[in-house]
This record gives structure tokens, C-alpha cells and sequence, in this order.
């Protein structure tokens, strides 16, 4: 979206903790409210919200933006004696910011950052089937989380190390009531009793005056000690609630905090914007994106064909308002990309905002921008903090997921590895030429050779080569892997 032209977003997200109308919007009737013009001057000021993941710092940048914090009151995970200092890029927050006649200012006022889920990794994460091993699924009190081995930022652990028993912090999509897309991941311990957990859900087979009730089959117990922080005072079925608390014996939990959520925007609200995973998809005008209906059938689109693009499972930012419970969406933005690079860096850009990669033994470059958007992070030895463009060299091996237009990428995230000791180079991308011959294929405009030993796959499993090049046509999306010991001939091909 238009970085100047971000306008008066008001965003709910039903994971963070909704606070009182009056720290996030100065009026509880639904839209942003308006003061008189400020000293005469006709300005109107009011006070939105935006919502996504933290993709750098100083002072933050959300969604493509930079805000200001310096004045900010910052919540984490309930403490509000928190600062910037207790937010890690990947986090899933929530600004309340500054508006002038409707448009934002780069003034947070309020920044909150609340967890999906905290518990223990109930199996062995599985590959998800179809992924190529990037991607895995796995448990936690009902809660099915996918990790992305790229699109997740990990503390204290890593998507290869992630095991059963561990104790893990998520944030991330929601893509249902059960079902968590996580862009961090921070690791607590191992399970023990006493482990800190916190879940939230709806509360069901609760029967009075049993202290205990379930949260998506997970059995919470309370006690007369356990702050309840609802309606009234009282609990019932149906009631959606954050449970904080404690691993007992038997996989259940002893909650020594319940509070009320809320859930939706309400029936209308005069602006908002929203970054989350489509679900529920029907057509541009009826899809979801956490549980809130929106209709983008006359949006204005980036790119403008996102409308064919548009799924379950794919990422979006939309603009707009609420009418009648609908998101009535003015803007609407794909977040995902289809494009993977993982090489070495040739050549960065004085402006700290481009840089190039290239493949060994082959000839020319891909040009990679990065923008607001572009979430960074240092898994080198150097292990730099709020990493950046700034912060490489020619010869760093990383690793690049984006957006491909006329063989450029726009990265939504940019991993430093180790160059010391490399993964295997890979490159996917749409194919721009196939040899006649069928000796090699363009890519992003990189010729990659194969020859008999080459590997050649699609979704269906393993394919000889004739098999192979008789399916691709140009314009495929493929994935090309060339092992570590890189020499411009592709050892695996892969038919997206």
C-alpha cells in the first residue's frame, strides 16, 4: 500500500487482548473520532489502529511504515511497564496511532503485543506435504501451528530443532478458530509442572460449581484464587476468554487468571486496516481474513491482478470500512510471493536498499529490492541486531522470499545464513525459457544447465526427463537446487 498514503485504519485482531475503547479510539460509537481543529488550524485529529508483523526497528516499522515510539506506551503480553526493547521482529502487534483529517501521522501512541498461544509442542513437528521441507506442522492444546522455515522468525530454538515437550511462545494468522500460520517462535524450557501456559478459546462444558471447564478439549481448572476477570464476575459456555496459568499432572491446566475477550469490529466502523491470511474464499467479494468478512470486490489492487491470485492460505493487507459486518475494502495488497532465492550477495546498492545475488559458475545477477515491508534478520555468526541492507557484504550466502516482476525481486523477508558454511544454492522462480534441447532452463533470467544426473520432480513425485520437460511451459513456477559444492548444473528440478 501507499506508504503516504496509509488512511484511518481502525484494526481489531482477535489474538491480541482488546483493550478499553478508550485507549485505542477516543470514541466507543464504532469509528475514528474527531476533535475540534487543533488551535484554529481545521485540522482534525483522531486515533487509529494498525495491526502486522514487526519487520524492524528505530523506531518501529509495521506494515510497511515507520511510527514513531518515542512517547509510546508499550503492553507486552500484559505488562505495561514493558518498552521497545521486548519486541523482536516477527511479532504480531498492534499500534494505536496518531490521525490528521484521516490519514496517519508516524505517531504510535500505543503499542501491544499479545501471544497467540504458550505450551508445549505436543509431537514432533511433520513436513507439511507439498512444501519441499520448508514448512511443518504441529500441535499445541488443540492449536495446529505451521511454521515456515523462511517466514518464521525463531528465538531460542530453529525450525530444525523444534522438538516434542518444548515450550513455545506463538504469534502469527490466524487462518481459524484452531489454526495458527506462527511468524515467531520463542522457546520457553522443557514441559514441566508448573510450566507457564496461556491459551484462549471458548469455554465449554463448564457445570457449575465445578471449578473447571475446557478450552479446545484442554481441561482448565481455577480455584477461589484465580482472578476472574469477566462480565459479572461470572463464567458460562460460549464465554471466549484468555486463560493464563500453569502444567498440571494429567496435560490440564490450573489457570490463575481468566479475562473476557472480545471478538469482531462490531457491525460498522468508518476505517480500517487489516493484514492477516484469506480463508473461507469465495470469489474477491466474499472471503475472510480472521473471522472478518470482507468484500474487496471493487478494492483498489497491487499488484493489479491480485484478484486472480487471490485463495486460502494467501497473505493480504486490506484498507476500508466496515459496513453492516463487512469489510468493505478500498485497498487490498498481496503479501505473498511465489519467489525464493538462496546464494551469495555480488553486489549491494549505496542506498542500503538493493542488493544482488548470483549463482556459482553461472552468468549475471538478480536485482532484490527491500522496502517498510521487508522483514530482516542475522542468523550469521555475526548475529547483528535489527539487521539490514546496511549491515552485509559482498560474499554473504542469504536467503531471499518475495515478489518476481520482469526478473527483479521485492523481498517480504531477507535471512543472513552462515557463508562460512552454506546451505545448497536454490532458485525458484517462474521460467522465462526451456532448451529445445533440453540442456537448461531461465529462470529469473539465470541459465541453469542439467545434464543425466540432474533429479527431476513435480507434485505427483519423481519424473524422467523427457516426462519432465514435456509438462513445462514457460511462465511454470519451478524450484532448482544446485548442492553445495555449487557448479551452475542443477541437481534437483522441481515442478511447482
Amino acid at each position: 500500500m501507499n506508504v503516504f498514503k496509509l488512511m484511518r485504519a481502525v484494526v481489531r485482531q482477535t489474538h491480541v487482548a482488546v483493550l478499553a475503547c478508550s485507549v485505542f479510539i477516543v470514541s466507543c460509537g464504532g469509528g475514528s473520532s474527531q476533535s475540534a481543529g487543533v488551535g484554529g488550524t481545521g485540522i482534525t485529529t483522531a486515533k487509529g489502529v494498525v495491526v502486522g508483523k514487526v519487520t524492524g526497528f528505530g523506531s518501529i516499522y509495521v506494515n510497511g511504515n515507520r511510527y514513531d515510539t518515542t512517547s509510546s506506551n508499550f503492553i507486552v503480553d500484559g505488562n505495561s511497564n514493558a518498552d521497545q526493547d521486548d519486541l523482536v521482529v516477527g511479532m504480531v502487534v498492534r499500534l494505536g496511532v496518531e490521525t490528521e483529517n484521516g490519514v496517519f501521522t508516524d505517531k504510535a501512541i500505543d503499542v501491544v503485543y499479545d501471544d497467540e498461544v504458550q505450551g508445549p509442542v505436543a509431537a514432533t513437528p511433520v513436513e507439511v506435504v507439498g512444501s519441499g521441507g520448508s514448512q511443518k506442522t504441529f500441535n499445541i492444546f488443540g492449536q495446529t501451528i505451521t511454521i515456515d522455515e523462511i517466514g518464521t522468525v525463531f528465538e531460542g530454538t530453529s525450525f530444525v530443532d523444534l522438538d516434542v515437550d518444548d515450550v513455545i511462545e506463538v504469534s502469527g494468522f490466524r487462518t481459524s478458530p484452531t489454526e495458527i500460520n506462527a511468524s515467531f517462535i520463542e522457546f520457553k524450557g522443557a514441559l514441566a509442572i508448573g510450566s507457564e501456559i496461556e491459551l484462549r478459546g471458548e469455554i465449554s462444558g463448564y457445570v457449575p460449581p465445578a471449578k473447571q471447564f475446557m478450552l479446545d478439549g484442554v481441561v482448565v481448572n481455577f480455584d477461589n484464587l484465580t482472578d476472574i476477570d469477566v462480565n459479572g464476575s461470572v463464567l458460562s459456555n460460549g464465554l471466549y476468554v484468555e486463560v493464563e496459568g500453569s502444567y498440571q499432572a494429567g496435560s490440564s491446566i490450573y489457570a490463575e487468571e481468566i479475562e473476557e475477550e472480545e471478538q469482531g469490529f462490531g457491525d460498522d466502523l468508518d476505517d480500517i486496516s487489516l493484514q492477516g491470511i484469506i480463508s473461507n474464499y469465495n470469489d474477491p467479494g466474499n472471503f475472510e481474513i480472521d473471522g472478518q468478512q470482507v468484500d474487496a470486490s471493487t478494492a483498489s489492487l497491487s499488484p493489479s491482478n491480485a484478484d486472480s491470485l487471490l485463495a486460502d492460505g494467501v497473505e493480504v493487507e486490506v484498507e476500508g470500512e466496515i459496513v453492516g459486518s463487512v469489510l468493505i475494502a478500498e485497498e487490498l495488497e498481496l503479501r505473498d510471493g511465489d519467489t525464493s532465492l538462496k546464494s551469495f550477495v555480488s553486489f549491494i546498492y549505496p542506498d542500503n536498499l538493493r542488493f544482488e545475488v548470483s549463482y556459482t559458475g553461472l552468468v549475471g545477477s538478480i536485482l532484490v529490492h527491500t522496502n517498510g515491508q521487508t522483514l530482516f534478520e542475522d542468523k550469521s555468526p555475526a548475529q547483528v541486531p535489527n539487521f539490514s541492507v546496511a549491515d552485509m557484504s559482498v560474499g554473504d550466502f542469504v536467503v531471499v522470499e518475495g515478489r518476481e516482476v520482469t526478473d527483479e525481486v521485492t523481498a517480504e523477508t531477507v535471512k543472513r545464513l552462515d557463508a562460512t558454511n552454506p546451505d545448497a544454492s536454490e532458485l525458484e522462480g517462474k521460467v522465462d525459457a526451456i532448451d529445445p534441447g533440453l540442456s537448461f532452463i531461465t529462470v529469473l533470467g539465470i541459465t541453469y544447465g542439467v545434464d543425466m544426473n540432474t533429479e527431476y520432480e513435480d507434485t505427483t513425485g519423481p519424473l524422467s526427463s523427457i516426462d519432465f520437460f514435456n509438462l513445462l511451459t514457460v511462465g511454470d513456477l519451478i524450484e532448482i537446487e544446485d548442492d553445495v559444492v555449487a557448479d551452475g548444473i542443477a541437481d534437483k528440478v522441481e515442478l511447482d
